[in-house]
């Protein structure tokens, strides 16, 4: 069922990038929605809490060799990872979705 929107975390990410989309997948106007059509979940390189920018820590639920190929959205989000070769460990992911 693709009802996955998967937002890819590198070190140093951008964490205010997320926070809009993710929100108005997750919550209406009142409250989060208790059957949301789509559910936000973290990619990263591992399995291992990945820093913000800022210093949040988030525990990604799936790396990159574990996320699923069901998912309905791919969300890159920016940060200064992506300058690092790193991030070419995601261009296969992009290709493939």
């Amino acid at each position: 069922m693709y009802n996955k929107i998967l937002y890819i975390l590198l070190p140093d990410y951008a964490a205010h990038e997320a926070v809009y989309l993710s929100e108005a997948i997750a919550s209406d106007e009142f409250a989060l929605k208790k059957n949301p059509k789509y559910v936000n979940k973290a990619v990263a390189p591992t399995l291992e809490p990945v820093k913000s920018i800022g210093g949040f820590s988030t525990m990604p639920d799936y790396s990159f060799d574990t996320m699923p190929d069901d998912y309905a959205a791919l969300v890159l989000i920016g940060g200064f990872g992506w300058s690092t070769p790193l991030a070419d460990n995601v261009v296969p992911i992009v290709r493939k979705a």
